[in-house]
């Protein structure tokens, strides 16, 4: 076939939101890329397909605000599954719409659909080339499985999006129906660091050598780690996210891969959340590369990898290092993300080191996030047994190869000057110290 079939066969193909949606039939299983990739104008207009259709799951990455999740009425027609809560997706777990889904990035598809299979696959792709290839760009957590599993595809083309090497690409033989859309980006603008995440960033970054590799996420704290990070050479990448301040430390040179045993000199990760800065790093750097989730997040790949770094946050932790990062008590807030993953693979990295970060306190300082104990219902997202390196704005814990009564004395000591005593004295009723 040549470039004039492939445009007959889009052309066939294009059609309205309207018509992507008509493809949707009771009982099916609805699996949308995330983050760039996410078909925003089809999740807009979810809601259309009832009553035509019913029992319609939709297996969701991330919370834009959809319509649907401020509908209580359509609960039990489309049913909501989530592996991390954002605000959006809280809003449809108050009404009933959403549930969460507890899992392993780097097996997300298979053990949710071990029996059954997600049978529609939606995404944001990039406009046809010539050759008949649409690119899924710069979202790979389980697209690929999503994508083999798939009876029907369904995608909105999008000129705004980046083409970020590696991403996955779909021939227009496999697409059931497409639309053209114009919809912005899903940007997350670069955060402005408190007093707090600056002095937690501060003692982290200390922990990053020369030469490691890392693994950082999003948000205050871990934007001032990385942007702690520019006086380091020849870091690698191996992560869950790209994120902007990443992607300055890839322009910069900071971020080359050189000293990488596994992998070596390219830059790894599985979806790309940042600012349009970011996009335009990635899209011209030939060493990304985008992989999916059971690749990146498997903790036995990144275990083989030397000197690893992984920096997470934390809701609390309890004084003997228990850490939780996705409830607040029973009710779900966030979700674990690869938090586990990283942390359990770094564990049995030759060098690597674990770092979670979290403020001392909440509710403006009047609640210790260092606990005797977690909140009742807490769920405890990284085990104390791998909890290595715990970070607040007063230093440093150090908790692998440490016992209790040591563990409670270093958590105690980074935990707020005001709860410190509170804490000894718990820890006595408890019998740790």
């Amino acid at each position: 076939m040549n470039t004039a079939d492939y445009q007959a066969m889009y052309q066939d193909k294009l059609g309205t939101v309207e018509d992507c949606l008509d493809c949707i039939e009771t009982g099916d299983i609805l699996c949308p890329a995330g983050n760039l990739c996410e078909p925003v104008e089809i999740l807009s207009n979810i809601q259309k397909i009832v009553p035509r259709v019913e029992n319609i799951e939709i297996l969701r990455a991330k919370g834009i605000p959809y319509p649907v999740y401020g509908m209580p009425e359509m609960r039990d027609k489309i049913d909501v599954v989530s592996h991390f809560f954002e605000p959006g997706v809280r809003e449809g777990y108050r009404n009933g719409l959403v549930t969460f889904y507890p899992c392993h990035l780097h097996d997300y598809l298979p053990v949710r659909y071990r029996h059954r299979k997600a049978n529609v696959f939606l995404a944001a792709c990039t406009p046809m080339d010539e050759n008949g290839n649409l690119m899924v760009s710069g979202e790979m957590l389980f697209e690929t499985e999503a994508i083999e599993a798939a009876d029907k595809i369904l995608l909105e083309v999008n000129p705004a999006l980046p083409k970020i090497k590696g991403s996955i690409t779909i021939h227009i033989s496999q697409v059931t129906r497409l639309t053209e859309v114009n919809t912005p980006l899903f940007i997350v603008p670069r955060s402005v660091p408190t007093e707090v995440d600056k002095a937690v960033g501060g003692y982290a970054s200390e922990l990053i050598k020369d030469g490691d590799c890392i693994q950082i996420g999003i948000g205050g704290m871990p934007d001032t780690i990385a942007s702690n990070l520019f006086n380091r050479h020849d870091l690698g990448l191996h992560t869950e996210m790209f994120s902007s301040y990443v992607g300055d430390l890839i322009e910069a040179g900071v971020i080359n891969g050189s000293k990488k045993n596994v992998d070596t000199g390219l830059h790894i990760g599985s979806f790309v959340l940042g600012d349009q800065k970011l996009f335009d790093i990635l899209e011209k750097n030939p060493n990304v590369r985008i992989c999916p989730a059971k690749y990146t997040n498997d903790p036995f790949n990144i275990a083989r990898i030397d000197n690893m770094v992984s920096v997470n946050s934390a809701l609390e932790v309890d004084i003997t290092g228990q850490v939780c990062s996705e409830s607040i008590g029973p009710t779900q807030f966030s979700g674990e993300g690869g938090a586990f993953e990283f942390a359990y693979g770094v564990s049995q990295s030759k060098g690597g080191r674990g770092i979670i970060t979290l403020p001392s306190t909440a509710k403006g300082g009047t609640v210790s996030r260092i606990k005797a104990t977690l909140t009742p219902g807490a769920v405890v997202t990284i085990t104390r047994s791998i909890a290595d390196n715990i970070v607040t704005e007063f230093g440093v814990a150090r908790l692998s190869g440490r016992s209790v009564r040591e563990r409670v004395n270093n958590l105690i000591a980074i935990a707020h000057p005001d709860f410190r005593a509170e804490l000894r004295a718990e820890a006595r009723k408890l019998g740790y110290l």
